[in-house]
This record gives C-alpha cells, sequence and structure tokens, in this order.
C-alpha cells in the first residue's frame, strides 16, 4: 500500500480525491490530508510518504480588476507554497510529487498540441507556470515530479465556468450554437487518472483530459436536458457570440471564455491505464445530482449551501455508544453525496461516546459538512431524534441509530429517488447483520395490506414537511412505525428503492431473544396497529414476527 499526503486538505480536488480513493482503492492508497492554510504543516514530517499530491492554490481570477497586494497572494499560494511543499517532500525523501497546474500556462492558445510552448497572459497563468517550471527543476532520480495541466475541472460542487453555464442552461430559452471546442475533464476521470499516477509513481507533464471535446452550445444542451429544461440552440446567434468575442474589457472576456476554443489534441492525453471512468452524459447526470438510472423529468432543488441538490440531514442518536458509534459516524463521512448535515445528539452518555464523536470534527471539516454534536438530558430516543430533526436544516431527513450504518451512496440515492418519483417518504433494502458477521438482505417491499416485513426503518428518508407534520410521539419503542404508519394512512407518496442502503445490527431491545422482550415489542406494535385503526386480526401478524425473531440465530 502506497501512503499519499494530500497539501490542500479543503480544495475541491483534494477531498474529491480523498473521496474517490477510498471508494475505489481502499488496499492499495492510503490517504492522509494535511491543511496549508497557516505554517503549521511545515512542522509535519514527510518521511512517511510515498508521494505528494499538492492541490492548494487560488484560481478564478478577476485579472483585469486585481490590486497589486492580490497578484502577489496568487504568487505567494500557487507559485512560493507549491515550491515549498516540494522541496520539503524531496528532503524528505519522498519518491513522487504531484502537481495540479492549469491549461491557463498557454495563455490565450486556442489549440495546444505537443509543440506548444507555456504563453501565459496574466499574473494568474504566470504564477501557475512559474510553479510548474519550479517544481521539475527539483526532480531527481530518486525524486520524480509529474505535473498535471488541467482543463476545466467539473462535478458536483465546483467552482468557475462549470456553474454559471448551469444557471443559464436552466433558465434561457435559447442559447448560440457556435462550433468551438473545449477540452474538460470530469472530476471522478481526474481522481481515476490520479489514482493510477500515483500507483505508477512515473514523472513528467501529463494532459488529462475528458475523452470527448465539447462545444459550449453542447454543454448547455446536455446541462438544460438533465435538468428537465427545453433550451434550443441558435445557428443565427453565432455572429452575435463572434461580436461579443471582441468587445473589450470583462464582457469580451466572458464572452471569450463561452465562446471561444481551448483544447488539447487528444494524443497529449493518452494514459497507460484507463481513466474515462464516465462519459459526458452520465458526468453531467451526477454533476447535476442525478443517477445514472434516472427517467426523464425534474432535477434536484438546488439549497441554500454549495453544491448541487437538497440537503440531506441525517441524526444519530447516541446513549453509551462507545463500541459502534464510530462505524456510524464514518459510515456517514464516506457518503459520495456533497450536501449532507449531520447531527449526534446525545443523552449525556457517561462512556467516551462524545469523546469518540469529537474527535471526528476536523474530517468533516474537511469534507464540508456540517457536523453538530449536542449532549444533554432527553426524554428517550425518539424525543432525542425530534430534536435532531428540530435542529436541522435539510430538507430531507435521514435517521441512522449508533450501532447501524449507511452504505455510501445512502444520502446520494435517496435525494435522487425522492426528486424523480416525486415521493414524500421512502426506504429501501436493508442488510441485516449478525453478530457473527453473516447475515442476509431484506428486500423492501409495499404491500397491499399494512405491515412492518417490508418496511425498513434504518433506510427511510423523508422530506421535512412529512416529519414536522408526524413528529415521534414518544410513547414506545416502535415510534418510528407508528409514524410509518401515519404516513402510509395520510396518503402521501410512498417510494420503496430496491438498493440496499443501510446496515442492521441484529442486536439490541428489538431484537432481544427473550420470551418475554418478544411479548412486550408484539404488545406494543398490536397496539400501534390498533390506534391506528386497524383491526384485531393485526394480533396475528405480531405473534408470527416476534416468533421469526426468537427463531433467527
Amino acid at each position: 500500500m502506497k501512503r499519499i499526503l494530500v497539501t490542500g486538505k479543503s480544495s475541491y480536488i483534494g477531498t474529491s480525491f480523498a473521496r474517490y480513493a477510498g471508494l475505489h482503492y481502499p488496499e492499495e492508497l492510503e490517504i492522509e490530508a494535511v491543511s496549508v492554510r497557516d505554517e503549521s504543516w511545515k512542522d509535519m514530517d514527510f518521511s512517511g510518504f510515498d508521494a505528494v499530491l499538492h492541490v492548494a492554490g487560488i484560481a478564478h481570477a478577476d485579472v483585469g480588476h486585481a490590486t497589486e497586494e492580490e497578484k502577489q497572494e496568487y504568487y505567494r499560494v500557487n507559485t512560493r507554497l507549491a515550491l515549498e511543499a516540494a522541496e520539503k517532500a524531496r528532503d524528505a525523501g519522498v519518491g513522487q510529487f504531484v502537481l495540479t497546474s492549469s491549461m491557463i500556462v498557454y495563455g490565450a492558445r486556442e489549440h495546444v498540441t505537443r509543440q506548444s510552448q507555456p504563453a501565459p497572459v496574466n499574473f494568474y497563468g504566470d504564477s501557475k507556470w512559474k510553479a510548474d517550471k519550479g517544481v521539475r527543476e527539483l526532480e531527481t532520480s530518486k525524486f520524480r515530479v509529474a505535473v498535471l495541466r488541467l482543463p476545466l475541472v467539473y462535478g458536483r460542487g465546483s467552482k468557475g465556468n462549470y456553474p454559471v453555464l448551469a444557471r443559464l442552461a436552466g433558465k434561457l430559452p435559447v442559447f448560440p450554437k457556435v462550433e468551438n471546442r473545449r477540452s474538460v475533464i470530469y472530476v471522478e476521470n481526474l481522481c481515476e487518472f490520479l489514482c493510477g499516477l500515483l500507483l505508477d509513481g512515473r514523472g513528467g507533464i501529463f494532459f488529462p483530459q475528458d475523452r470527448e471535446q465539447v462545444s459550449t452550445a453542447r454543454l448547455v444542451k446536455t446541462i438544460a436536458a438533465c435538468r428537465g429544461h427545453r433550451i434550443l440552440l441558435m445557428p443565427a446567434l453565432g455572429p452575435l457570440a463572434a461580436l461579443g468575442r471582441r468587445l473589450p474589457g470583462k464582457a469580451g472576456g466572458l464572452c471569450r471564455k463561452a465562446f471561444g476554443s481551448s483544447y488539447y489534441d487528444s494524443s497529449l492525453s493518452e494514459a497507460d491505464w484507463n481513466y474515462h471512468v464516465v462519459d459526458l452524459e452520465e458526468a453531467v447526470r451526477r454533476t447535476e445530482g442525478r443517477t445514472a438510472d434516472t427517467g426523464s423529468g425534474g432535477v434536484l432543488e438546488t439549497g441554500e449551501r454549495g453544491g448541487s441538490g437538497p440537503l440531506v440531514s441525517v441524526t444519530t442518536v447516541t446513549r453509551n455508544s462507545e463500541k459502534t458509534i464510530a462505524r456510524t459516524i464514518e459510515s456517514v463521512l464516506a457518503q459520495t453525496y456533497d450536501r449532507v448535515e449531520y447531527l449526534v445528539v446525545d443523552g449525556l452518555s457517561r462512556d467516551r461516546t462524545v469523546e469518540i464523536a469529537e474527535s471526528y470534527r476536523e474530517k468533516f471539516a474537511g469534507r464540508g459538512y456540517e457536523y453538530r454534536i449536542i449532549s444533554e438530558a432527553d426524554q428517550g430516543m425518539y424525543d432525542a431524534i425530534n430534536k435532531g430533526i428540530r435542529l436541522s436544516e435539510g430538507e430531507i431527513i435521514g435517521n441512522i441509530n449508533s450501532d447501524d450504518w449507511y452504505e455510501p451512496q445512502a444520502a446520494e440515492r435517496a435525494a435522487a429517488f425522492l426528486q424523480e418519483t416525486g415521493a414524500d417518504y421512502m426506504y429501501a433494502d436493508l442488510r441485516m447483520v449478525r453478530a457473527d458477521g453473516t447475515g442476509f438482505v431484506k428486500r423492501a417491499k409495499l404491500q397491499r395490506m399494512a405491515t412492518s416485513r417490508g418496511w425498513n426503518h434504518p433506510t427511510q428518508f423523508a422530506r421535512r414537511a412529512v416529519h414536522e407534520r408526524f413528529p415521534y410521539k414518544l410513547e414506545s419503542l416502535h415510534d418510528d412505525f407508528d409514524f410509518f404508519l401515519k404516513v402510509r394512512k395520510s396518503g402521501l407518496k410512498i417510494g420503496v428503492c430496491n438498493e440496499v442502503l443501510a446496515n442492521f445490527t441484529m442486536e439490541g431491545m428489538s431484537h432481544e431473544k427473550s420470551l418475554s422482550a418478544a411479548i412486550a415489542r408484539g404488545r406494543c406494535r398490536y397496539r400501534i396497529y390498533r390506534n391506528n385503526g386497524y383491526g384485531r386480526l393485526y394480533a396475528l401478524e405480531c405473534i408470527l414476527i416476534e416468533a421469526a425473531k426468537l427463531l433467527l440465530a
């Protein structure tokens, strides 16, 4: 296993890479990240790492209005910081240094070939070029330096030109059909390239890009289609776009960015490993918060915080959960969805539960997730869940218990599923895990007859309005089932997603294997049925469910 240090802990590429490598190369790459915002990173020992990936930098400069002080900040961060990190890595015996540079080093050149030479036209490009050139001068036979001259990088939560185009694609009725050519790279394709490069260990100059070069018009059309918005591409508007490119000042600059060409020759981007894991259409779907198997219609709403898609708030209620809470927290931290808020609501634990939860603050900050820990007296589990929901801000609410854990795609799939189906409430398949690690999948179903057999509470996600309408009643261990029955009887739309989104530990009160506990659970469930208007025949179902639990090993 190779140990990789990412310098630039909160950067978009750095956090995306750490997440991607953790999901796809957990046995090959061990990732650690460090912030370089202050001077403390200079005291860190780099000697234990095989490679350093330097992603810290400033981009998206307003070159026409920058002060001299702002220009110097670009040189400080983009140039000097990169050189200092490379020198430190070399002196510590690190074998490989990877710098993410930019296509901006070629200035206004439209078509970059192998013979093209960097020619930056402003301080931003020059700051990147000086770092690009400077780190390569440090290369030795034992210290390989790789520089990636990246085109536009896009993906969920990305900054720069893509969000601007996305806003236009969602609003404009028409757009100029101009056949320009742009090199771009989707963030997952970039992450796959980085994984291959770090495993290979070589140095050199690299030009990764998506397999297809695109015109701005095609990209806008693809985004609009994903958002369910109809936009007409009009060749007749091409002359206006050409005229706009000739304008002086900021307006002309924006038009040149939008309708000019800027692309690498395809031969420059070949690699010994396949890094094109996602094509354009699928990349845009993922960027816009949709999954590969979406149908037509609808997009995920944009919430108040950064990134695409609604904010998903997850609560975990704890009480003396030190043995299991880390696994639960890490499953939330590993979500593939970028817009997650996580609340740990503790009931004054007397063990290390809160201490363990507190130890994850920095990781959540690096991930870009809002993370809150509340530890105070409550009236039990469902009172704590109600409290967490009240304190949360998300449009979609999920809850995962402190001895259960999510699959990485849980929040992303739930957000997309609710939007695609128009459902108010959903649940999914659940993996039931025994104490010995074996288990089985309990398939989610929505039967005509009300029953808990196809309902899997750790996988449920609901729109905020549903929880506001039906808060938990604080009556019993099965308040979540009471919530389900109330949603069912209300006529709200319920969706069932047949993917495993969570894992359930077959221990605790809900699976205590004693006759007295089974009788108490059965009576409680029966009372909930009756309180919601269901008949006495449901007593038979309650008996059968508890008998099955007693028989499961």
